[in-house]
């Protein structure tokens, strides 16, 4: 899909403001000053869009089995860390004591449980064709 032309005005924006807070402060972190605005809008904002929501849990998850990866998290945290120069510590409690991450962790729950009911569920039934197979009775 092609990117909007506003994101990419917002962006050059964003760009040339940047530039110009550098030239005045080479010291100037412009992600540590986006940061409250991004977990706000991200995590805090009751009406978090779904596509919000999703992406947040796509960087969370797992490649391989798509369920939740402390790892994946914990890898995130580190890297909003470096980008922010805000301790570990306090992002993970403004993740925790928002409205969006309750939402988020029910639903991580809510996939965790569904994906391990359904690989149970699998083992049942090919232990039971492995037994009417062999003509064994289910005892």
């Amino acid at each position: 899909p092609a990117v909007p032309p506003y994101f990419l005005n917002n962006a050059r924006a964003i760009a040339t403001l940047e530039g110009i807070a550098l030239k005045l402060d080479p010291n100037f972190n412009i992600v540590r000053v986006i940061y409250p605005h991004s977990i706000n809008h991200l995590m805090k904002n009751p009406s978090i869009s779904s596509k919000s929501e999703e992406t947040f849990l796509d960087i969370c998850r797992n490649p391989k089995t798509r369920l939740f990866d402390h790892g994946q998290f914990m890898k995130l945290l580190n890297d909003w860390s470096l980008l922010t120069g805000y301790r570990k510590r306090k992002i993970y409690w403004d993740l925790i004591t928002s409205i969006g991450t309750r939402r988020v962790m029910s639903r991580i729950f809510k996939e965790s449980l569904m994906k391990r009911v359904r690989f149970v569920e699998e083992l049942c039934h090919k232990h039971i064709l492995i037994h009417w197979e062999r003509g064994w009775a289910l005892a």
